[in-house]
């Protein structure tokens, strides 16, 4: 309660100073080239002839929703993720939408890459019951920050294989040398158009047995967890959001908690690529923060996050967890870099409509990034105490905001203690 006490008074502080000046997009980090039997030119004729046979066999539509968290993934990642541009020999194509009543998407090779209606409901259904609730689903982007984030995970997860590569991986593995070797000639040469066709045509036709292995979905989990860490407004919390609604629909699938093991398709468990995500949660903040029973703790201090008609306490907390432990990481977690700006008012996840609302940022010292830390509902046109009074969860969100600055607070003041310490030990030591 003290702490909590405290924390109101640093936000009622921070108010005073907290527009956002300037922020720009993240840094970019780069991968290896390597070299395959099947070329870049010929992946992409793959991936056109398999991308035709997906629209044969189901109903696809462009989404404007997916294409624009694609357009923030690839503008925050542009070392890596790129669009077709005249630059690349390698580009992703726009993500398209298909309906299908299980939850999935899927990567082809060439940067073809589709996503199903129905993982799209999964993930923005408010309540997680294992089920979509059509009555109740959330829009994407704007200040939707937080169901965007596990859409954007599972979108990430797909461009992670296509940035790792796996299809040219899996070509070498699963075709063999011998047998591309035998598509080509002896003599060697370029794939033939109808030899891409072909293939791309086998691939989706068994595209459900040819999934990635172990080491790829694996890889292309912490490929997305990167490519969210460089959005502001996305958070590694979407990656553990998206497996937890799978855990709950694994519950209703199997109760009695055996899954059958499908050796032709050994994708990885969820509860253990929930796990990871935990993990990489907690290594990016360097063991500060952590989850434990539905709870964020920082520096062992319990963050008081409630739920809200738009999130429930348990994806808030991923939420947060996710950008506190990227703000470390990139170590812009202090007191001098958490500061409010209002959502009609911010550089990226802008809604003019809601007035209500502002989110509580983490910015570098330089300006040049920023992370999103959470959404709280504030009024900057109302004074403090009417927000406090009449503004429904305001009074609750600023609260824990407090906390959080208070952890960060109480963490740098005893770094400078110590700092301290250390230089009066080492004085001591030369006399």
């Amino acid at each position: 309660m003290k702490m909590m006490k405290r924390g109101m008074t640093a936000v009622y502080r921070m108010l005073g100073i907290s527009l956002l000046a300037a922020a720009a997009y993240p840094g970019a980090f780069g991968g290896t080239a390597e070299a395959h039997v099947v070329s870049s030119w010929e992946e992409h004729e793959i991936g056109q002839a398999a991308a035709e046979r997906v629209e044969e066999k189901y109903e696809v539509v462009s989404d404007d929703d997916l294409l624009e968290i694609q357009r923030r993934l690839v503008v925050c990642n542009p070392g890596t993720l790129n669009r077709r541009d005249g630059m690349h020999k390698r580009w992703l194509e726009p993500i398209k939408m298909y309906h299908s009543d299980s939850p999935n998407a899927f990567m082809l090779p060439g940067g073809y890459s589709y996503m199903a209606d129905s993982m799209v409901n999964f993930m923005n259904t408010v309540q997680n019951d294992g089920y979509i609730n059509k009555h109740y689903l959330r829009p994407m982007n704007k200040s939707n920050i937080y169901n965007t984030s596990a859409v954007a995970f599972v979108m990430g997860h797909e461009f992670g294989h296509w940035a790792g590569k796996d299809h040219l991986e899996s070509y070498d593995k699963q075709f063999g040398l011998n047998l591309i070797a035998s598509f080509l000639g002896m003599g060697g040469g370029s794939m033939s158009a109808a030899t891409a066709q072909s293939i791309g045509i086998n691939l989706v036709d068994t595209l459900w047995e040819r999934k990635m292995s172990l080491s790829q979905e694996y890889g292309a989990d912490e490929w997305g967890l990167k490519f969210l860490e460089n959005v502001p407004e996305y958070s590694t919390g979407g990656a553990l959001m998206k497996f937890d609604r799978f855990l709950r629909l694994e519950e209703i699938r199997f109760p009695d908690g055996k899954r059958p093991k499908n050796f032709r398709n050994p994708h990885p468990q969820t509860m253990k690529r929930y796990q990871r995500t935990m993990k990489y949660i907690a290594n990016s903040s360097n063991g500060r923060v952590k989850i434990d029973n539905g709870d964020l703790y920082v520096d062992n201090q319990l963050i008081p996050l409630d739920g809200r008609a738009d999130v429930v306490s348990k994806e808030r907390v991923f939420y947060v967890a996710g950008q506190i432990a990227a703000a470390i990481k990139k170590d812009m977690f202090h007191p001098r870099n958490l500061t409010f700006v209002s959502v009609p008012k911010s550089i990226d996840a802008r809604d003019p409509a809601r007035v209500d609302e502002m989110y509580f940022i983490a910015v570098n010292d330089a300006g040049t990034d920023y992370k999103i830390i959470d959404k709280v509902r504030y009024n900057e046109s109302l004074s403090f105490e009417d927000n406090m009074e009449v503004v429904t969860s305001s009074k609750e969100d600023m609260g824990a905001m407090g906390v959080i600055f208070q952890v960060a607070e109480a963490y740098d003041a005893q770094k400078d203690v110590d700092r301290k310490g250390g230089a009066r030990t080492a004085k001591g030591a030369k006399r």
